[in-house]
C-alpha cells in the first residue's frame, strides 16, 4: 500500500495521480474477458478533485491493440466514502449497465476492489446515464422535440453528430449536437445545432428549467435588450436540458479579433447587459454554496495556499486579506439581486440587437459585485488591451446601477485577484503529480503580479 493511502480523509491518493500505476490498473481492469488484448501506452491525469466523501479523477488514455493500432479513451475514476462505491457498482451490475463495448473492445465500467475505485470509460457515467445515448443519438425521447425545432413539414432525421464540449465526471456534461434532417415533400435538407446539458440529479435539471422559464418571462415583460438561448427540449426523467444554438460571436471572440473600436463597444454592451440583469425584477433562487465567496474561511484558504506556495509573498497576502475583510465590514451588506454566478466573456453572445446570456447554472440571488469582479479579472487577462477594457466595463456598468454598490467592488475585486493567483500557485490543476518546484517560471511571475494588483486595487480605492 502506498504511504499516502492512509490519508483517506483528505483523499490524497498517490496511486490515482500516478500515470504509471494508474495505467497498469486500467490495463488490467478494462480488458474484456476473452476479448482482444490491449496495452495502455499512456495515461495522463487531467482532473483531480479530492474530498472526504468523494474523490474524482479523469485521465486521457492511449491504448494499443495486438496489431499496433492506437486509439484514445477518456477514462474516469470515482471513489466515495464508506461502502458507497461498492454499492454503486453492485447497482450497475444488477441493472445490467456495465456490458463491455464491442468496438473497440473495452469494458464500459469496472470496480477496483483494493482501491475502492469505480472506473468508467466515456461516455458512460453512472451519474449521467443519458450521456451515452445522447452522444450516440439513441436517446429516443429527444428525437421528437429536436425534429419539431425544424418547423412545419414532414422532417426525417438523417444524421446525428455529437461533440462533448465539457465533461466533469459524476457532476455534469455539455454536448454540442449537429442534426441533419430532410423535409420529405420538398426534399429540402437542413442542419441545426443544439447544446445539451446532462445533470447529475433531478434538482439540478429542475432548477435549470425553472431559471429558464422565470428569466424568459421576466425579460419579456421588462423588454430588456438581452435574452437567453431558446429552450429546445426538457427531459426531466433523463435530467437533460437542450437549447438551440445562438449563431453569434462571444464577447471573448470579439475582443480577440483585435478591432480597436469594436472591442470597447462590445464590452460596453456587455456591461449594460449585466447591469440590467442585476436590476431585473425576478425572484432568483436562494444563494448557492458556490456563490458564498464572502465567507472569511474561503478567503483564509486562498491566503494559505499563497503563503504555502510563495512564502516570500506571505506578508503582502496577510495584509491584503485583512484589508479585504475590513473593507467588506465597512461597506456593509446590500440586498441580494439576480446574479449570473459564473460570468465570463465566453458566456455573453453578441447579436446585432441584443446580448444572449449562456450557462446560468449558478444563477442565484447574491452580491452583484461577485459578477463584476469576476468579469474584470477575466478581462484583465486579455493581452495588451485587458486593463483598458476592464476600465471600460467598470465605468459603463456603474453608470446604470446605484452608486452605493461601488464601495463593495474593491474588496471583491482584490479577493478575485487573490483567488486567481492561488489558481496559478497550484499549477492550474492541470498536472496533479507535478511538484511545485517544477512550475513554469511565468506562473510564479503571474502570481506575484496578481498579488501586487490586488494590493493596488485596495490602496487606489481606499
Amino acid at each position: 500500500m502506498d504511504p499516502l493511502d492512509d490519508r483517506r480523509g483528505s483523499r490524497v491518493l498517490a496511486t490515482e495521480t500516478d500515470p504509471v500505476k494508474m495505467g497498469a490498473i486500467l490495463e488490467h481492469h478494462l480488458q474484456v474477458p476473452g476479448g482482444p488484448p490491449f496495452e495502455v501506452v499512456r495515461c495522463q491525469p487531467l482532473f483531480t478533485r479530492g474530498g472526504e466523501s468523494r474523490s474524482l479523477f479523469q485521465y486521457d488514455v492511449t491504448l494499443r491493440d495486438a496489431d499496433g493500432r492506437e486509439w484514445q479513451e477518456a477514462v474516469s475514476a470515482v471513489a466515495y466514502g464508506g461502502e458507497r462505491t461498492r454499492k454503486a457498482w453492485a447497482r450497475l451490475k444488477l441493472a445490467q449497465l456495465v456490458e463491455a463495448r464491442t468496438e473497440p473492445s473495452i469494458q464500459r465500467a469496472a470496480y477496483v476492489a483494493d482501491r475502492d475505485l469505480l472506473l468508467q470509460v466515456f461516455p458512460f457515467d453512472h451519474k449521467l446515464l443519458a450521456l451515452e445515448p445522447l452522444m450516440e443519438g439513441s436517446l429516443a425521447e429527444l428525437r421528437d422535440p429536436i425534429i419539431a425545432r425544424f418547423g412545419p413539414g414532414e422532417w426525417r432525421l438523417d444524421e446525428w453528430q455529437s461533440e462533448a464540449i465539457r465533461y466533469r465526471v459524476d457532476l455534469r456534461a455539455s454536448v454540442k449536437l449537429t442534426v441533419s434532417a430532410t423535409e420529405s415533400r420538398s426534399g429540402r435538407t437542413w442542419d441545426r445545432r443544439f447544446f445539451a446539458k446532462i445533470y447529475a440529479d433531478s434538482d439540478q435539471v429542475e432548477r435549470a428549467w425553472a431559471v429558464q422559464q422565470d428569466l424568459t418571462s421576466a425579460l419579456r415583460e421588462a423588454n430588456e435588450p438581452f435574452g437567453l438561448a431558446p429552450l429546445a427540449a426538457y427531459l426531466p426523467n433523463h435530467r437533460v436540458l437542450v437549447q438551440d444554438e445562438v449563431p453569434a460571436l462571444s464577447l471573448r471572440h470579439v475582443i480577440r479579433r483585435a478591432d480597436p473600436e469594436e472591442a470597447p463597444n462590445a464590452v460596453r454592451r456587455a456591461a449594460r447587459t449585466i447591469a440590467a440583469l442585476h436590476r431585473l425584477p425576478v425572484i432568483a433562487p436562494d444563494h448557492r454554496t458556490e456563490l458564498a465567496r464572502t465567507d472569511p474561511i474561503r478567503l483564509r484558504r486562498v491566503a494559505e495556499t499563497l503563503r504555502n506556495s510563495h512564502p516570500d509573498l506571505a506578508s503582502a497576502v496577510a495584509e491584503i486579506e485583512a484589508q479585504i475583510l475590513a473593507d467588506l465590514d465597512t461597506a456593509g451588506d446590500m440586498p441580494s439581486v439576480p446574479v449570473h454566478g459564473d460570468l465570463k466573456p465566453i458566456h455573453l453572445l453578441l447579436e446585432e440587437e441584443r446580448v444572449v446570456l449562456l450557462d446560468l447554472d449558478k444563477f442565484a440571488a447574491g452580491d452583484p459585485m461577485l459578477d463584476v469582479a469576476n468579469m474584470l479579472v477575466l478581462l484583465r487577462r486579455e493581452r495588451d488591451v485587458g486593463a483598458a477594457l476592464a476600465r471600460v466595463f467598470e465605468v459603463e456598468y456603474f453608470a446604470h446601477v446605484p452608486a452605493s454598490w461601488q464601495q463593495r467592488l474593491a474588496p471583491h475585486y482584490a479577493w478575485s485577484l487573490l483567488r486567481d493567483a492561488a489558481t496559478f500557485a497550484m499549477g492550474l490543476g492541470k498536472n496533479p503529480t507535478a511538484a511545485h518546484a517544477k512550475r513554469p517560471a511565468k506562473w510564479d511571475q503571474t502570481v506575484s503580479f496578481l498579488v501586487d494588483e490586488a494590493r493596488a486595487i485596495l490602496v487606489s480605492r481606499a
